[in-house]
């Protein structure tokens, strides 16, 4: 009994979402001392589904966290009808399978991460063992699950934002911070051989992370024509557009009135200013109830390794001023308007102007 409360106790002292996520695996490893504990997330790149091993603890064995951002996703395991996984989510009760084949283990629990399709996210916390959980293993799983869940949906609630359902502000610099900062851009930052339980944090060499910077053309318009109501629905439908033109993995986030922003991944600079145009495209076509037409300007930059998130902003942002300026409606690239000698570059250390 006391033991399970110092594992509860555990999960409540984390701060964020990812340290939540090992904290899990660790309780359960804990817990139960099975083979392995994998946390798997359900990704989606349009109507493709794939998982991701999101943290995977071996026994004995510091745990790896695979940063959804950095995911190779067309390397991820297909999402199969018949798999334990997917039975589990399908069903959203414990799946066990006896007599699994391989590295000794006899037996494999899936269990549902979340309650319910919570805000985008559902995933499968899988167990090897090497024999059956019994009911009393069972019961603990799920009482620790249920603190979980509800420790998740805190962290979610504040890094939501309350009209769009999208990221907000506040969790921006975060994830920008512990997902494309310099330590998370390059490969394998933790040696592989490191055994001071520290997570092992891996990455792909190669990645390029861009931010778009989303304004609707003339809100103050729809607000004085319409009202604020029919204005709060714009901005909820432009959120769906967001969240249906770019992938699973991608982060969108409101920041604020109109403005919107995305943390994206892509090959090179012309595939993302593809996929940011497709947004454009999207919006443009669209036919918002009552107000019609609703265009967008969008700024973009890449990433690079070192740079801080306002430093960033501060590129996308002057890429949108740009196309204010010059029509509206239209996608431009700080890094196209530097080479084309219609921005001066903004060279800073730290946030501060140089020049």
């Amino acid at each position: 009994m006391f033991q399970l409360i110092d594992q509860i106790a555990t999960l409540t002292d984390q701060r964020d979402r990812p340290s939540l996520d090992v904290a899990l695996a660790r309780v359960l490893m804990g817990l139960l001392q099975p083979a392995s504990v994998t946390l798997y997330l359900l990704m989606s790149d349009q109507n493709d589904q794939r998982w991701l091993a999101h943290v995977v603890l071996p026994r004995g064995q510091p745990p790896q966290v695979n940063d959804p951002m950095h995911a190779d996703f067309h390397h991820l395991d297909r999402v199969e009808n018949d798999s334990p996984r997917q039975r589990c989510l399908e069903v959203n009760l414990p799946v066990v399978i006896e007599g699994v084949d391989g590295g000794g283990d006899a037996c494999l629990t899936c269990l549902p991460l979340f309650a319910v399709y919570d805000a985008g996210e559902t995933g499968v916390v899988e167990i090897r063992s090497g024999v059956r959980l019994d009911a009393v293993a069972l019961a603990s799983i799920e009482r620790v699950l249920r603190v979980y869940r509800n420790m998740h949906s805190m962290f979610m609630y504040s890094e939501r934002d309350a009209l769009t359902g999208l990221l907000n502000r506040k969790s921006f610099e975060e994830t920008f911070y512990r997902s494309l900062g310099e330590e998370a851009v390059r490969p394998d930052p933790v040696p592989a051989d490191a055994t001071d339980g520290h997570p092992q944090r891996r990455g792909r060499p190669g990645q390029q992370f861009w931010l778009a910077m989303v304004d609707v053309d003339h809100f103050k318009q729809v607000n004085d024509q319409f009202g604020h109501q029919i204005g709060d629905e714009v901005l909820i439908l432009v959120g769906r557009i967001l969240r249906n033109t770019f992938r699973g993995y991608d982060r969108v986030y409101r920041f604020g009135g109109e403005e919107f922003v995305v943390l994206m991944r892509g090959p090179d600079h012309a595939a993302a200013v593809r996929t940011v145009e497709r947004f454009r495209l999207k919006m443009e076509q669209y036919r918002f109830p009552q107000v019609g037409r609703i265009t967008v300007s969008v700024g973009l930059s890449g990433i690079q390794g070192g740079d801080a998130p306002d430093v960033v902003c501060n590129r996308a942002d002057q890429a949108v001023y740009y196309a204010k300026r010059h029509g509206r409606n239209r996608v431009c690239s700080y890094d196209d308007l530097v080479r084309q000698g219609q921005l001066q570059a903004d060279v800073r250390d730290g946030g501060v102007e140089l020049f």
